[in-house]
Order: C-alpha cells, then structure tokens, then sequence
C-alpha cells in the first residue's frame, strides 16, 4: 500500500509539472490553487514546529502525516483541478462507473463466499468498511445522477442504462450492508434533497422517464429487506449505541472548540490528538471528526481561512452551474457527499476523496466560468 501511494505522488507532481513544460501553468495562479497551497504549509509548519521545537507527542508518526497532507490530499486536489479545467468531465466521470461496479461487485462475490451474509454487516478483510461504505455511495451517487439527466427514455435498454442500474444496485447494497450510520443517512438525505433542489430543472428532463422511477419502489423496499437482515445495523440503529456515538462526537467537538478558543489565531497545534486521546472515550482517536473544528483547533484563523475558501468557493453557486450544465449534477453530488463526511469524519489528510471532489468542482467551475466568458464576449462582439 505505500508502494502504491508513493507511486501516486510521484505521478501526480510529475502531472503538475508537465504543465509548466506544455506552457499551461497559468493555470496554477488560480486563487483556489494558491489558497490550498497555503493551507497545506501553514499545516506542516505547525506540525513541523510542534514536533520539533515544541517538542508536542503525536499520536500517529510524523512521516504520515506529513505523507497524507504534502504527498496526498496537496497534489491529488491539484491534479484534480487541474484535469478539470481542461476537461468535460462528465463522460470520464461516467466511464469510471463500470470499473466501480466490477470491483464493488466482486468485493460483494467474495463477502458472499466468505465470510457470509450471516455475518451481519459488509466486512472483509483489509477493507475498511467505512471506506467501502463511501465507495458504494459514490458509485450509487455517479449512477443516479447519469439517469437524472439522462434524455433517453428507456424504451430499449441498453449496455450504458443496464450498467446504471446494475451500479445503484451495487452501491446502495454496500451502503445498507456496511452498517455505517453516517453514508446510510448522507446517501438518503442527499439523494432527497437533490431531487427537491433541482426538481425545477430535472423536470423537463424526466418526463419521458416518469415510469423508470417506480423502480425506485422496490429499490427503496429491497434496501429495507437488506437493513432487515443486518443485525449490526439494526444495533447501532436502535439500541443505546446509537446515541452513544453522537454524545461522542459532541464531546470531541466542544474540547476543539475550546482549544480554538484559548488561541483563536493560531490555534493549540498537534497537542490536541493528546488531548482527546487522553479523554480516552473511545479508542485511537486524536481527531475531532470535523474538519472546520480540527482546523481551528490546530492552526486558527490563519490557517482555516484558506480552507475555508478551499472548500466553500467551490460550492458556492454552483447548483446553479448545474442548472446550465446538467453533466455536473453527478458532480454536485459527490461533492455533498465529501462535504457531508468532512463534517462528522476523519481528519484533514486521512480522505483524498474529498480534495479530489474539491479540486474537480473548483476546476469545472473554472471552467464554465470561462466558457461563460467567452459566449458572452461572442454576443458582444
């Protein structure tokens, strides 16, 4: 595994400099670019300084830290905004979904045979169930999204349409069967609002389809047959652990809060995953599973208002990019799904998917602003 991240690093530096070379680093002086590269110094400096001068105890080694912000999460938004800038991303985006729904399906083949569905959730090993909870839901997402905005009417199906359906089916199994709480809600609340924000716009687009969504009916059933028949899930959703793990969160939140407050322009530093470690509710956790707050707490105002721009200019208005250009809708919602775990998991480096969900809304924004620019410029004209 680090064999493979080492690879993606060097690959994706060696992207970024192949734009100084072909002539296109102009590119790289977009304000967003230069607001994810200050984030990204202003936190290994503090981790650099509170490892070495402060002489502050990490929970985890320095090297990967350093290795998820620098060597991940830095040069894979970079890339990532980048491609998009100069490319229409949805038949990309869409040509990815059946090599999602191979392996989705074949780690689904190898849960069945062993260990079994009388194991109670999704779960194999060396897979990270949460983290495969989030794939499914990005499949689901990518292959929902496509038959929105799809004009076809599915009289005859097709290779395309049967690979769509096959891929929501996948997801959304490995999202119910992961029996993990936060994608199950995200998945559901997402798709729900999604459809009432843009109803206005999907509406003329779904006429011809009004009949393809009574498969939603027993899809929304074969999801409660599945829920039904994971014993974890029925656990954690109604037994006293459920609330357990809010009251958690809550705690972690309002200790960051706190240390935000003690330094509101600097922050506290890396001193805070001893701290919350130390409170010792659950265990192996040294972050607050909030982005904004671990920022906060870590680095201040200096360091959480680029991070601030990173994340809240890209989606900014762009529902209404969206509207114009119904091949980012997928787009738009797997980049509620990112923001949606940034807000209640993981920390800052530890979940590439959302820089590089971030870096891809930035860029196509870029984009169309520009593609924008120049139709007007033409009328003008």
């Amino acid at each position: 595994m680090l064999v493979l991240r080492f690879l993606i690093m060097l690959l994706s530096y060696w992207y970024i400099l192949s734009h100084f070379r072909r002539g296109r680093a102009h590119y790289l002086r977009s304000l967003w670019i230069a607001c994810l590269a200050s984030f990204w110094i202003i936190y290994s400096f503090r981790l650099f300084f509170d490892l070495y001068v402060s002489g502050v105890e990490l929970a985890l080694p320095a090297w990967e830290l350093f290795a998820w912000g620098l060597g991940s999460s830095l040069p894979i938004a970079i890339c990532s905004f980048l491609f998009a800038v100069q490319n229409r991303l949805s038949p990309i985006l869409f040509g990815q979904t059946k090599y999602g729904l191979c392996l989705l399906g074949l780690s689904i083949v190898c849960f069945v045979v062993n260990p079994g569905p009388s194991q109670g959730a999704f779960y194999l090993e060396h897979l990270n169930a949460i983290t495969c909870a989030n794939s499914g839901c990005a499949l689901f997402f990518l292959c929902f999204g496509k038959i929105l905005v799809s004009k076809s009417s599915y009289n005859n199906l097709h290779y395309s349409q049967v690979i769509e359906w096959a891929g929501m089916a996948v997801g959304l199994f490995i999202v119910v069967y992961s029996a993990t709480r936060g994608v199950l809600l995200a998945t559901f609340l997402i798709t729900i609002l999604s459809s009432f924000l843009f109803r206005s716009t999907l509406k003329n687009l779904v006429t011809i389809q009004r009949k393809i969504f009574l498969l939603f009916v027993p899809m929304f059933f074969g999801a409660i047959f599945v829920a039904s028949r994971s014993p974890l899930l029925l656990e954690k959703l109604f037994t006293s652990r459920a609330p357990e793990t809010i009251l958690t969160r809550l705690e972690f939140w309002r200790v960051s809060a706190e240390q935000f407050a003690t330094s509101p322009l600097l922050g506290t530093g890396f001193g805070l995953q001893e701290l919350l470690g130390s409170l010792e509710i659950e265990k192996g956790i040294y972050y607050p599973h909030n982005y904004l707050l671990e920022s906060l707490a870590l680095g201040g105002i200096i360091m959480t208002i680029p991070l601030i721009y990173c994340i809240f200019f890209s989606v900014i208005n762009f529902h209404r990019r969206a509207k114009f250009d119904h091949s980012v809708f997928p787009l738009w919602l797997l980049g509620a799904q990112a923001l949606t775990y940034s807000m209640h998991n993981g920390h800052l480096g530890d979940f590439p998917f959302f820089w590089m969900i971030f870096g891809l809304i930035a860029g196509s924004k870029y984009r169309l602003k520009n593609a924008f620019n120049s139709e007007l410029a033409k009328v003008n004209d």
